[in-house]
């Protein structure tokens, strides 16, 4: 079986909500027609991921976030200050050396039902469909994001935004992070619960969109400067994670789907999660 069989048969599950001309969802290194030995799925391509991807005897590497940096078309050399341009030389040659085929499935991913990242981050924060109430596309999404079905709304049982933080930060402790961020007054009563989607987490459009009590959001996808003062104004809490965080289960899904869809080639998923370690500082015991 060859890498644009798999390219092909990701695409065959799109509902209509992906550009085919305008979309990241493109192969970004290596060749299309090498045959596959087996496929390794990851959230992120990191160097240490793809190292892990040829001591599987992996030669193509389903990632979910860009390998060189960038967005959109990589790499941009041009894009980077002269100490980064190195380890995208770096990470070329790997790939090169190892004959390894990269292929990104984000697009198709971000709005993929039931196992795509927003239904399956929805699940891993032990919201329930019947909590789910009709959120829809946000009708004037902000220009960088662009229209899609990208955030979930729940209404559960009425608690304080303080056990609704807990509760989050108990269902992510599977994925390596400890604890969250709640901005706003923790004894704030809510109920309507708007999570968002990876960095796709504006929390002023979301605010804007869908009348929120509370709003989940990711590290990448909320500015303190602006989101946050608006949010503490509005006086609607904000829960924030790392992006990580919020994706890497439904990753762990693709693998299993893709391990379903081709039985008679290797798929591993190479785990990851949280980006950061929280670090607590130690009291002094000094009598200085």
């Amino acid at each position: 079986m060859k890498a644009s069989e798999i390219r092909d048969y990701l695409r065959s599950l799109d509902g209509g909500w992906v550009d085919w001309d305008d979309t990241v969802d493109t192969f970004k290194a290596g060749d299309p027609n090498a045959e596959v030995e087996g496929v390794a799925v990851g959230w992120m391509s990191y160097a240490w991921a793809l190292e892990r991807s040829v001591e599987l005897g992996c030669n193509l590497f389903v990632t979910h976030e860009g390998t060189y940096y960038d967005h959109e078309a990589e790499p941009i050399r041009e894009n980077h200050p002269p100490s980064v341009v190195e380890l995208i030389d770096e990470k070329q040659a790997f790939i090169e050396k190892h004959d390894l085929v990269i292929l990104r499935c984000h697009d198709l991913w971000d709005q993929y039902p039931k196992i795509g990242v927003p239904d399956a981050w929805g699940h891993h924060l032990d919201f329930t469909e019947a909590d789910e109430v009709t959120a829809g596309e946000m009708p004037v999404p902000p220009a960088a994001f662009g229209s899609g079905d990208y955030y979930r709304v729940y209404e559960v049982d009425e608690r304080t935004a303080r056990e609704a933080a807990r509760g989050i930060a108990s269902s992510v402790q599977d994925v390596g992070q400890n604890a969250v961020e709640l901005l706003g007054d923790r004894e704030t009563p809510v109920s309507r619960i708007v999570v968002g989607t990876g960095a796709i987490t504006p929390f002023r459009h979301m605010f804007d969109a869908y009348d929120p009590d509370m709003v989940v959001c990711s590290d990448d996808g909320f500015t303190y400067w602006r989101d946050g003062h608006v949010a503490v104004d509005a006086d609607v809490p904000v829960v924030v994670v790392n992006h990580a965080t919020s994706e890497v289960r439904s990753i762990e899904l693709l693998a299993e789907h893709l391990d379903d869809a081709f039985p008679g080639t290797p798929v591993h998923h190479v785990e990851q999660g949280c980006m950061f370690e929280l670090v607590e500082g130690s009291e002094s015991t000094s009598n200085d």
